[in-house]
């Protein structure tokens, strides 16, 4: 395999190739660790991290796939040649070393206070990427079925179907809704390690990284300008998800065995350690989770214990942002509001978004639209389209048409008031048909719709061809049902055919996506090869829009991204 890394250019790699030897070493990873044989687990991590095809892989996931490609570390290194991209990969290794990582401050969504990001150098984040490679098959194997944040094959929307599973039983519950403090800050770094339970080589560089230390800006790498790093693992590095991962891995398993053993019943008609078990729901996503009980007794009981849990890993809860609430009542997590409410003599799950995301969102709506007063309609629309659509696809699985109809309303109003703004001179029946047309009939995922207010944009292309675009209504965004990801399945496990499924069908892809992975069967066009759940899509224009090409579904392919990276470059060429 050193070959590979020898004699190959950097444009001349075979990725599918690269791609699927990695996924087979992953895959016996995955299965090895989910039989026990730790031994041979170590044996082929470490196979795979001193592999060509691994390093490959890291390098390009860093340096071209990733959307912080192009953010600095301590040494200010950003782009790489493609010269370059094949120097670092021959010289990538784990060494046992790592530099200090610089440190910027960004603004939490909707609050005031800031969060500290942590951006490792260019080669430390190939490294990360790695060591990732190797690390993330062993624990998929072993993570918890209900734990949903930063892992592969999951999303927001199967934690919140998970919550749904506890609470549809008809019965009201105690809902415990529980935010870390400072989580990925405060990390117990010894207590990572001894989790962790890694080879040598391994546990040598994830403490490097730990250990590295912090600069506050560009570096001259002056011991003085250094702050040690004594706790946690930074936000913005490759790893440090996984590892805050692995760092809460078995909340779950222990709260579900102390219940077990409690001499109280969750009710009257509930014996045995299994009913105890299943009585008791823990979801989490990330550093944010809940626990589900219907017993007032039990529940503080399993909050006093998940507190002494999470002290032994150097994390506390932040008493301020956690509560306890009935069912009834409604908590608000990961965006979405669920309450029971009661219908029909009977209690039945209501999920719809949250108030404050909605307010959020309209905000933006509003910022974005003052900001635009000089903008042309075409270039609004390209501006808000993707706001309006990427917030209703994901509240979409959910009770939202009744959110979805108010939010409609109230950005139309906004619309129609800047678009009256523009043309003060023209009567508003003539402004309306120009921003406004009448009996025009529109079609969105699949459906046709009739509208007098949908916003229309035109602009002429280099060419001069007269290209157009509409906003669509959020209401054409049906709700429809999310089914969960079943029990500990994970993409590393072989199975295709389930895998193939659920993207086509389940996933949290955007329409147009799923409609040209159904359309092209799964395949990329260019390559051939079968799109997977941890492969990274993007839509391209089989005939360039620099060269005419219209934005149309006869004129739109799914690629792999190194795929669309490569006719990209090749399409600038000609």
């Amino acid at each position: 395999m050193s070959k590979l890394l020898n004699n190959k250019a950097w444009k001349e790699i075979c990725w599918q190739g690269v791609d699927e030897r990695i996924y087979r070493i992953q895959s016996r990873i995955y299965k090895a660790r989910k039989s026990g044989n730790i031994q041979k687990t170590h044996w082929l991590q470490n196979k795979l991290i001193h592999s060509a095809d691994a390093k490959l892989s890291a390098v390009r996931l860093v340096t071209t796939l990733n959307r912080g490609k192009n953010t600095a570390g301590i040494d200010g290194a950003r782009k790489l040649n493609d010269k370059e991209k094949m120097i670092l990969a021959r010289n990538l290794s784990l060494n046992g070393k790592a530099q200090p990582i610089r440190r910027v401050w960004i603004p939490k969504p909707g609050k005031t206070e800031k969060r500290p990001l942590g951006i490792p150098t260019v080669q430390d984040r190939a490294k990360q990427a790695l060591a990732k490679l190797a690390l993330e098959p062993e624990w998929e194997a072993i993570f918890e079925p209900n734990s949903y944040g930063f892992r592969p094959g999951r999303s927001t929307h199967d934690a919140i179907e998970a919550i749904f599973s506890c609470l549809h039983h008809g019965r009201p519950k105690l809902i415990y809704d529980a935010d870390i403090r400072k989580c990925f800050d405060r990390i117990n770094h010894d207590a990572l390690i001894n989790k962790l339970k890694t080879f040598p080589l391994m546990k040598n560089q994830i403490q490097a990284w730990l250990k590295a230390g912090v600069m506050e800006s560009f570096a001259k790498r002056n011991k003085e300008q250094t702050t040690p790093t004594e706790m946690g693992t930074p936000q913005g590095g490759v790893i440090s998800p996984l590892l805050a991962n692995i760092a809460m891995h078995g909340l779950e398993e222990h709260l579900k065995d102390f219940v077990s053993n409690l001499k109280i019943n969750p009710r009257p008609n509930a014996f045995g350690k299994e009913k105890k078990r299943q009585a008791l729901g823990v979801i989490r996503y990330a550093d944010d989770f809940v626990i589900i009980h219907e017993n007032k007794e039990i529940m503080p009981l399993c909050i006093a214990e998940a507190k002494n849990w999470l002290i032994k890993m150097g994390l506390e809860i932040s008493e301020e942002k956690s509560s306890i609430r009935d069912s009834r009542q409604g908590i608000k997590f990961l965006g979405f509001k669920i309450t029971l409410v009661r219908k029909a003599k009977r209690y039945k799950v209501k999920i719809v978004p949250s108030k404050d995301n909605t307010k959020r969102f309209l905000e933006k709506i509003k910022n974005v639209i003052q900001k635009s007063k000089s903008c042309s309609a075409y270039q609004l629309i390209e501006r808000l389209r993707p706001i309006t659509l990427g917030w209703a696809n994901y509240f979409r699985y959910c009770e939202c048409g009744e959110v979805f109809n108010k939010l409609n309303d109230k950005i139309f109003r906004k619309l129609r008031a800047w678009v009256f703004r523009r043309d003060t001179r023209n009567g508003r029946r003539f402004v309306k048909e120009k921003y406004f047309p009448s009996n025009k009939t529109y079609t969105y995922d699949g459906r046709k719709h009739q509208n007098n207010w949908i916003l229309n944009g035109k602009q002429k292309d280099k060419g001069g061809q007269i290209k157009e675009n509409i906003l669509p209504s959020i209401s054409w965004v049906k709700s429809c049902k999310h089914v969960k990801i079943l029990g500990s399945r994970s993409p590393f496990d072989g199975d295709n055919v389930y895998w193939a499924i659920r993207n086509l069908k389940y996933s949290n892809l955007p329409v147009r996506v799923k409609r040209l992975l159904k359309s092209q069967k799964g395949k990329c066009t260019i390559c051939k090869k079968k799109f997977t759940v941890l492969d990274k899509m993007e839509v391209d224009h089989i005939t360039p829009t620099f060269k005419g090409g219209k934005d149309r579904y006869d004129n739109l392919q799914l690629l792999h991204v190194q795929c669309h990276v490569n006719k990209t470059a090749a399409d600038l060429k000609t």
